[in-house]
């Protein structure tokens, strides 16, 4: 009887571990502070603004928060370069508005080729960051495949460290270089 009650406490344990472990949790920029929660694999939900409201003026842009600040984004195709929190490769929530008119733009002219050209900073290992900037580009194409955009219309490249927008080795230089980049070779908008 004692061993059964035993077993009933520890599936119990286990049961309630897993739970806790499959909650949503949340994400963590690179200076360590909850920038949103993870909800659904690979889908960022920030507390703030993601949903098109609220007032930008009084975040601070910081390195922590460069890559989701929305200011970089502006819902058109006029956003180029998509930028990512340190060694993480999720598409920041306050591109999906610029991403989805580049995949309307694609989708409405059938000889438009866009080149995803993914980066890290210089931290890490050449064969890592390589790595690492693969995985971001790979991310934008999924989004825009997700939208409908033609694979023939997408070619991710990855340059690592290579080819870094700031040179600086500082917190800001670096979340500048966290990015892909969106080059259209033919049907720009």
């Amino acid at each position: 009887m004692r061993s059964s009650t035993m077993n009933k406490l520890l599936v119990a344990v286990a049961a309630s571990a897993f739970l806790a472990a499959c909650s949503s949790k949340p994400v963590e920029d690179d200076q360590g502070h909850a920038t949103g929660s993870l909800d659904k694999p690979g889908t960022i939900t920030d507390g703030v603004g993601t949903d098109g409201s609220g007032d930008y003026d009084h975040i601070p842009l910081t390195a922590g928060d460069f890559h989701n600040h929305p200011s970089h984004y502006d819902g058109t195709t006029d956003t180029r370069i998509i930028y990512f929190a340190f060694d993480r490769s999720e598409v920041p929530a306050a591109a999906f508005d610029s991403l989805r008119a580049h995949a309307d733009h694609l989708r409405g002219t059938g000889n438009a080729v866009v080149r995803l050209e993914g980066h890290t900073d210089e931290r890490g290992t050449r064969e890592y960051n390589i790595a690492l900037a693969e995985r971001r580009s790979k991310a934008v194409q999924q989004f825009l495949r997700v939208q409908g955009v033609s694979s023939s219309q997408l070619v991710t490249v990855s340059y690592g460290e290579e080819k870094p927008q700031a040179l600086g080795s500082d917190e800001m230089s670096w979340a500048k270089n966290r990015r892909v980049e969106l080059n259209y070779t033919s049907g720009r908008p």
